[in-house]
């Protein structure tokens, strides 16, 4: 195989693994909020702010430009 090929594959693999862990961390650290409070961009708010969308113990980012 050549680098080029291995290069490829390796990055197939750590971007796989990426979108695998993504989420369990998320919920690891919104658990970490106490209630009532929920976690947005990585901090702990009473409330979602402007342009985030309120899923429960998390407030997600909502993309605007679709």
């Amino acid at each position: 195989m050549s680098h080029a090929g291995l290069f490829a594959c390796v990055a197939r693999i750590l971007a796989v693994m990426a979108l695998l862990g993504a989420a369990p961390a998320q919920a690891q650290y919104a658990t970490s909020c106490p209630p009532p409070r929920k976690l947005a961009a990585g901090a702990c708010v009473a409330a979602c702010p402007a342009g985030y969308e309120d899923q429960g113990r998390v407030c997600v980012y909502r993309n605007t430009s679709r």
